[in-house]
Formats: C-alpha cells, structure tokens, sequence
C-alpha cells in the first residue's frame, strides 16, 4: 500500500458473533497494522458522508475515546495499516461504496447455525430464536456479499472456522491481501496487550483459537432448531460451503408469526436490559474518573 494509499482505511466487515473481534485481535497483533475495535457509528456516519468526512470522524473518534493519534502513527511510520473494524458497517455500506476502489475491505463470516446460537446465548436481543436469529445473519451477509461484487479485487473473504482451523495460512493470505509481509507474531496475538478491555462477550479472542467455538452449536442447538436455521439459509449455507445436516422441513405461518412476536416483545426487553448495563458501567466509569481528577 502506497505512502498516499495509507490515508485510506481498511474495514472489516462481518455480521455480530461472526469472529470480526477475533479477527482485529490477531491483526492488531502485526506491528505495522492499528484497526480499532468498533466505535460510536452514528457519530461518524450522520453528517459528512464524503470520504474525507468520514475518516476525519473516524479518527477524531479514536482520539477521543482512546487517546491514540492516527496521524502521528503514520507520519512515525509506527503503522502502515489502519482501519476500523465493526459489525454494524454493513448498515453504512452506501457510504463504504465511496471508498472504493481505494480502501481494501475483509469479510468475515461465521456458520449461521452457529452465529444464531450465539445470538440465543448471548441475550444481546439480536436473535431471540433460530428463526429470527437465521433472517438476520442471510440478510446481513447477502449484503455483504453482494457488496463484495461490486469490486472483488478491493475484498478478502474469510469464514471463521477457516482462521480457527489454521491461523497461519488465513493470516498469511489477509497480509497478501493487504500487502504486507507476514509476521509470525500474529499467532501470538494472546499474549499481547489489547486496546481494548476483556469482557464476556470477547474473553475468547484472549485465548488460543479453539475450534470448539466453531461446532459447539452441533451440541447447543436442538435438531429442530437446527432444521429452522437451514430451512431460513441452507441456500447460502451450502453456497459458503458448510454442510447441511438437519432434515427439510416447512415452517407454518402460525409457528413464524410466534417467533416474530418473540422477537419482538424479548428482543426489545434484552436490549433495554443491555443498555441500561452499559449506561450504568459508563456512570461508574465516569465517577471513578472525577474522584481520580480531585
């Protein structure tokens, strides 16, 4: 990537519990590569939406709530790569499109048996059941992919149990992809600080890749559940190469309007809950911070 081209972000793509975070985790670990791990989006996609605009915010926004100045890693060339990494891009992909064909894209996707399950354990009121939790990841990783089409040679597309299964030869490609030689201590990525704090939901990318994250929707996962999934996406299950193991079945109109009210009634429920947590760590944050300045 060119001294000019470094100006230009990479984003990385994905739906939520798809591996993005895992996948900033080992790229962070690259000295020359800085992604930053999501950010406040309506701050960066509601005004401006030229491209300078959008960097500009993106950057400001890094300074703002990390402290860490683009700019100065690259004028110091302590970075050759930068980028954000985030799930909730593919909401802005008609600004993203302004980036093409300068800035490199990577997507990444996850089985959509297993990324509903996640859904349902997570509680994040994203996918309250497999079916809604199957509607939400096709939606969002046909737009990703069609997305992909427009300007193939501008994108990576990796699967996730692909990086769990051999780190190495993904992370090998991803470098190709971005021009960068590989650096061994990408596979190391667990033993390196990360500029962002550990929680429950990505305690697992401070870990070695294991692939039972990849399978354990096989044991999680009911057999009807299981049939509810691909009778939603097998199409697009089978077309990235994931292999089908429920049996066919038709859904009814009573049992899909059931899971609809269930998204809707639990899923508000689970992101008020949600909200109200995070509102409640950042009051406390904010406390400790004014006694720390007294």
């Amino acid at each position: 990537m060119s001294t000019l081209e470094r100006h230009w972000p990479v984003f990385i793509l994905g739906t939520q519990r798809s591996g993005t975070t895992l996948l900033t985790r080992v790229l962070t670990a690259h000295p020359e590569i800085y992604i930053q791990n999501e950010l406040e989006l309506p701050h960066i996609f509601n005004e401006d939406t030229t491209t300078d605009g959008v960097i500009n915010r993106i950057k400001s926004e890094i300074k703002r709530t990390h402290s860490i100045y683009v700019d100065d890693l690259l004028a110091q060339n302590k970075t050759t790569i930068w980028g954000l990494k985030d799930p909730q891009l593919t909401e802005h992909i008609d600004v993203l499109r302004n980036f093409l064909p300068r800035s490199k894209f990577i997507i990444i996707v996850r089985d959509g048996r297993g990324v509903a399950n996640s859904y349902m354990e997570n509680k994040w009121g994203l996918g309250t059941n497999a079916y809604t939790g199957a509607i939400r990841w096709k939606s969002e990783v046909q737009q990703q992919m069609e997305f992909m089409n427009e300007c193939p040679g501008n994108f990576l597309f990796i699967r996730f149990e692909d990086m769990i299964k051999d780190l190495k030869t993904t992370m090998i490609n991803v470098c190709n992809h971005l021009d960068l030689p590989f650096d061994e201590t990408m596979l190391s990525y667990n033993k390196k600080e990360s500029h962002f704090k550990i929680n429950q939901e990505n305690r697992h990318t401070f870990k070695k890749p294991d692939i039972k994250l990849a399978d354990k929707w096989m044991n999680q996962l009911s057999k009807h559940e299981i049939n509810i999934v691909e009778n939603v996406s097998g199409e697009l299950l089978s077309e990235l190469k994931y292999e089908l193991v429920g049996e066919k079945i038709k859904m009814g109109l009573i049992e899909k309007l059931y899971f609809k009210i269930h998204q809707a009634i639990i899923g508000e429920i689970q992101l008020q809950f949600k909200w109200r947590k995070f509102r409640l760590k950042d009051a406390i944050r904010d406390f400790k911070k004014g006694n720390n300045n007294l």
